[in-house]
């Protein structure tokens, strides 16, 4: 048997056919080889020599990286570029366009990788979009490097969130920005109870929701009323609303001369996406209604239809505000407009003192004092701001609040 199959090689190897296929086969198999071999060179040389983060846009991380790019500008060579969904409400982004780019940084090579899914989708509804993911490689450099560059994109997108909410008017049928205002927090608004922060719970609710009210049929709206006496904060919050949930201030004056009923729906329509729209002081406007009542070129009808027509935007937060809630008509304020009537009245000691230990921290002696010497007496926060501000260098003073006690005394003679 075994001169049998010495006898076949050795016919076989005499042809020039075979043996060329036996030299390619072991060429074939030296080069797969050393294929093999160089990728787990590079695997090797990857784990060793190569730092690499990849995130999607389900991930915070995805902005930090973003923010670190776009202030860093080593990308400002790339002249192909695509919008970047942050989904932070303050405008579009650009990035790159997908694919690999590569750039030099602090002596190492790096390349930065964006890749965008045409079948994948992050989120639901109508706050979807493609998913996205990114790919940051550094070649000599560590995983230190790379969560330097994310903490720094962290303290840039805090930086630009502690500008607070962006503040739009409607000017001549134009929403125009007039840039950021201070952040303010919800707490520093003052009340007697938890009736902002639950006021809050409802917005963020409501913003969150899409699904829930396009699988019931009913439209993604609602509205807010805050009423209250001058004075007790109702501006004050709404600013601090839209600094917690990071949205922007869209404010329309319905006493503007020119503005009409067609192009108050408009605005409601075209208002900027995750805005508060607010409509302020509505009772100065429409007491009571009457048949072509008129507010400027605004009729009561017309306001009703804004707020509620058919062509009515989706997904939008309306925030009415007023200093006599009995003038308001019912059909103005009934659920479906003002869905949550929340009161901002004036408030008694205790909240009094909160906001005394909030200008005089080292001193709660002083606080205590203060709240025993306002006893029951009601104040309103702007009062109560007055004169913590009249006296914001003597805490003694400010403690004894004669000059604020006077002045309840006299309001209420």
């Amino acid at each position: 048997m075994f001169d049998q199959i010495a006898l076949y090689l050795t016919q076989a190897t005499a042809s020039d056919f075979f043996a060329g296929g036996l030299v390619l086969g072991c060429l074939g198999l030296f080069l797969r080889s050393a294929q093999l071999g160089l990728l787990a060179a590079q695997r090797l040389l990857a784990r060793r020599c190569i730092a690499r983060l990849t995130v999607d846009n389900r991930s915070h991380a995805y902005r930090q990286i973003y923010a670190w790019l776009e202030n860093s500008r080593v990308l400002a060579h790339v002249r192909q570029v695509r919008v970047t969904d942050l989904r932070d409400g303050r405008g579009p982004r650009f990035g790159p366009e997908p694919g690999t780019h590569w750039f030099r940084l602090g002596g190492v090579i790096c390349r930065f990788e964006r890749a965008i899914s045409d079948r994948r989708q992050v989120g639901q509804g109508q706050s979807s979009r493609m998913e996205e993911t990114l790919t940051l490689s550094i070649l000599g450099g560590g995983l230190a490097t790379i969560h330097q560059w994310l903490d720094q994109g962290a303290h840039l997108l805090a930086n630009a969130e502690a500008k607070g909410p962006e503040v739009y008017v409607l000017d001549d049928g134009y929403w125009e920005s007039l840039g950021h205002v201070s952040g303010r927090p919800l707490a520093s608004v003052i009340t007697e109870d938890d009736r902002l922060d639950l006021l809050a719970s409802d917005l963020r609710h409501f913003l969150a929701s899409e699904d829930w009210y396009l699988q019931r049929g009913v439209p993604w709206r609602r509205g807010y009323l805050l009423y209250g006496p001058p004075g007790t904060g109702k501006s004050s919050a709404i600013r601090a609303l839209a600094s917690e949930l990071r949205l922007a201030v869209a404010s329309i004056d319905l006493g503007r001369p020119g503005l009409t009923d067609d192009g108050l729906v408009r605005a409601f329509n075209q208002a900027p996406q995750r805005a508060l729209i607010t409509l302020e002081d509505v009772d100065a406007l429409f007491r009571q209604r009457e048949v072509g009542a008129k507010a400027a070129g605004i009729s009561f009808s017309g306001l009703l239809n804004a707020i509620d027509g058919v062509g009515a935007q989706e997904g939008r937060a309306l925030i009415m505000t007023t200093n006599h809630i009995e003038r308001l008509d019912p059909a103005l304020i009934r659920p479906g407009r003002a869905d949550l009537h929340v009161e901002l009245g004036r408030v008694g000691a205790v909240a009094a003192g909160r906001l005394f230990a909030r200008f005089f921290p080292n001193d709660p002696q002083m606080a205590e004092s203060f709240v025993r010497r306002l006893g029951a007496a009601r104040f309103t926060p702007a009062e109560l701001q007055g004169w913590l501000l009249a006296n914001a260098h003597d805490p003694a003073q400010a403690a004894q609040a004669e000059g604020l006690l006077q002045r309840a005394l006299l309001a209420a003679a």
